[in-house]
């Protein structure tokens, strides 16, 4: 979706109307973002809505290119200075996902704030983690491991690479090119996998759940949308590094579906100022490798998640401030941070 210049100018006035800070106060941000985002032009907000109920044949929809009218410091070296919340750029990105879902974070991820930084971390450039570099982030879906997984996955950029690129394989890919007993096997709870890396750096504490999670089947038929009654709704849930099999063909299964992710995988060099929402329920994503230089100009996103259905994890989301220091509210309000032990 290319931007006109108006729609920019809109964009970039709502977004000075956001005044709360998203690492110090959650709620007030995420309710200032949806507010700004019924103020979308009605284009943008038709692509959106149609993203959110149909999906795309690619699996992601590309926003471009907004001006970044900030003064951009240098990519840290770590990921803990929280610099990518403060731009404008995040604000729009937060209203433009707040326009069609509701923005999350996760407790053992970025510890636990809405935005998070993604630069190459030198210490970790050969791991599998949106923090590496030197090596292939292998496609998976975004915390495949989780029942609490995001719908959407955003990326906005700050500062590119033009080795860097966000792969893209979307669940048409696969249906187009496997059998009828392939679908019907990959619709069998057969497989199992393990809880990221990133999670696990994060906590000392235990996962309920365990670290190895399943049976799981790869392609699961969801509820019809309402406007496509005769179509079920087919979401995906794989990953490379992390999933297995004890049964031969299921085994077969997962060698064939990166097999033809070689053979098809999309491809996109994200630019400063581009944002990019990927659906993690019909596509899987990656990055290639690149070789940062680690001085402070070297590859430097924001990347946030979102739900179509907050109250699914309201049991595993901690209560607010705000309820906590008035219980004589008859309220329900808990912040997005949803708490690692439950992911």
């Amino acid at each position: 979706m290319d931007l006109t210049n108006e729609e920019i100018e809109v964009l970039l006035d709502l977004a000075k109307n956001i005044t709360a800070t998203p690492s110090i106060n959650q709620e007030l941000f995420c309710q200032q973002a949806k507010e700004q985002s019924n103020n979308i032009p009605p284009r943008i907000k038709d692509i959106l809505t149609n993203f959110k109920t149909s999906g795309s044949e690619t699996g992601y929809l590309l926003i471009k290119t907004i001006p970044i009218p900030d003064t951009i410091p240098d990519t840290p070296e770590g990921n803990k200075f929280i610099i990518g919340e403060t731009t404008t750029l995040a604000k729009i990105q937060a209203i433009l996902v707040n326009s069609i879902s509701d923005q999350i974070a996760y407790e053992a991820e970025g510890t636990g704030n809405l935005f998070q930084d993604i630069i190459p971390l030198k210490t970790m450039e050969k791991e599998q983690t949106s923090l590496g570099s030197n090596t292939e982030l292998e496609i998976h879906t975004e915390q495949a491991f989780s029942k609490l997984r995001p719908d959407i996955l955003s990326l906005a950029c700050l500062r590119g690479d033009l080795n860097a690129y966000t792969h893209i394989f979307p669940i048409q890919t696969i249906l187009k090119n496997i059998t009828k007993q392939e679908y019907e096997l990959l619709q069998k709870p057969l497989w199992y996998t393990e809880v990221d890396l990133s999670f696990k750096l994060s906590t000392n504490t235990e996962f309920i759940d365990g670290n190895l999670r399943g049976p799981i089947p790869i392609i699961s038929n969801q509820p019809s949308q309402p406007n496509q009654p005769s179509q079920p709704n087919k979401t995906l849930v794989f990953d490379q590094d992390l999933m297995s099999s004890p049964y031969p063909d299921a085994k077969v299964m997962i060698k064939k579906i990166i097999n033809l992710y070689y053979q098809h995988k999309l491809r996109h060099n994200l630019k400063p100022g581009e944002i990019i929402l990927i659906d993690n329920n019909r596509a899987l994503h990656g990055r290639s490798a690149f070789f940062p230089r680690y001085d402070g100009k070297d590859r430097f996103l924001i990347r946030c998640f979102s739900t179509f259905d907050l109250k699914k994890s309201e049991y595993a989301r901690p209560q607010s401030q705000s309820q906590s220091q008035s219980q004589s509210q008859n309220t329900n309000t808990r912040t997005r941070t949803i708490l690692a032990i439950y992911s």
